[in-house]
């Protein structure tokens, strides 16, 4: 008997090797037959079913990897993840309240750790966008009423319950957000068609006099991993931009692309706030989105930019009721173009151009924006 069991320990140990090799290849379907030629021998192999069940995520069979996270989580109830994964795939076949238990379980168990977070509320947000608040609504008071100081959930719920108070979002919540993306942000944003740093890059290049020397001083507001920054280098290489970001995890991944002549790690109103420069061009690309009210920024800028300096910037248009702006479900504000140009006026810009445009994909539905470029026109009598 002693030898039987031997031998048996020393097949799994080489099927599971064999396994996990073809699983760090990503050779996903073939490392689940050795897997299931393990569970064969031991039925609760427990890195057998664990790994079973994210291969068959990572290949997006979502319904065949549950069952596999439902046996993980039976043998290690204490690791959030399996609870995260178990909600990420539920909520992809519609099963709701199970992708909405398990995403709470994780919240619960991560000791408030924000990656749990986030998964709570972009469950919550998928939800409700596909099948209606009938189960989300439970869930998200309960989630804002048990971690009411949490800045994710706190935007959150306010998304979802109105409050004409809440004027913009908190910059924890923004810094948490993107610290959490940034690894992924660029490709991610590939995958959305994301292609307004490009289109914002075109529209300076042709605007701005060709007889304007090309070392402009430019700021890049909310600059992220650089993705705008690097659009405008290649057409205006002789440009010094400063990038400014809450993001560190986002500044790193700027750094990596060597476009920027400083980088400074602030949110916007407190940069603005301490700023002595004066700059040709500011930039801000999906930024305005996690502000409300615009008024404060607006004035900020007009108080950097030179004498005919540009301001371009994106917004998500408001198209839900007749508000100036409105905090919609997935967590951004929305601008009404009417708001745009009225603040645009009180602070002395001129409006050069605007294009509608979709800004991105966000899962089926096309996001509607607009591109503005303004002028400052006339001289800042604080400059």
């Amino acid at each position: 008997m002693f030898w039987f069991c031997k031998d048996k320990e020393k097949q799994k140990s080489k099927l599971l090797q064999k396994a996990n090799n073809l699983y760090r290849k990503k050779k996903y379907k073939k490392s689940i037959e050795i897997y299931q030629e393990i569970l064969k021998i031991d039925s609760k192999h427990f890195a057998s079913l664990a790994n079973i069940a994210t291969a068959y995520f990572e290949l997006q069979e979502y319904a065949a990897s549950i069952p596999f996270f439902q046996q993980t989580i039976k043998a290690d109830s204490s690791n959030p993840w399996w609870y995260n994964y178990l909600s990420q795939s539920a909520q992809k076949i519609g099963d709701s309240l199970t992708a909405l238990e398990a995403a709470w379980n994780a919240v619960l168990l991560s000791n408030n750790d924000d990656s749990h977070h986030l998964n709570m509320a972009y469950t919550i947000y998928e939800i409700s966008d596909e099948q209606g608040r009938k189960n989300t609504d439970i869930f998200l008071t309960k989630w804002y009423n048990q971690y009411p100081q949490n800045p994710i959930a706190k935007q959150c719920y306010k998304s979802f319950f109105y409050d004409k108070d809440f004027t913009s979002s908190e910059s924890e919540y923004v810094e948490k957000l993107f610290d959490v993306f940034a690894s992924d942000f660029d490709n991610v944003l590939a995958e959305l068609n994301y292609d307004s740093p490009k289109i914002i890059a075109e529209n300076l290049y042709e605007f701005i006099d060709k007889k304007t020397p090309e070392k402009m001083q430019m700021l890049d507001i909310g600059c992220g991993s650089g993705l705008c920054g690097f659009e405008i280098k290649k057409l205006f290489p002789e440009s010094q931009i400063i990038g400014v970001d809450i993001s560190s995890q986002m500044l790193q991944k700027a750094a990596e692309k060597n476009i920027y002549s400083k980088l400074i790690k602030s949110e916007i109103n407190d940069y603005f706030s301490n700023c002595c420069d004066v700059f040709d061009v500011v930039v801000a690309s999906d930024v305005l989105t996690y502000f409300g009210c615009l008024d404060s920024l607006f004035d900020s800028v007009k108080n950097v930019l030179s004498f005919n300096g540009v301001f371009v910037f994106t917004i998500s248009t408001e198209t839900t009721n007749k508000y100036d702006y409105f905090l919609m479900p997935s967590s951004r504000f929305v601008h009404s173009e009417k708001y745009i140009e009225k603040i645009a006026e009180q602070n002395n810009f001129k409006l050069i151009q605007k294009q509608q445009k979709i800004l991105r994909t966000e899962g089926e539905k096309n996001i509607n924006g607009t591109i503005y470029l303004l002028q400052k026109n006339k001289k800042n009598p604080c400059r």
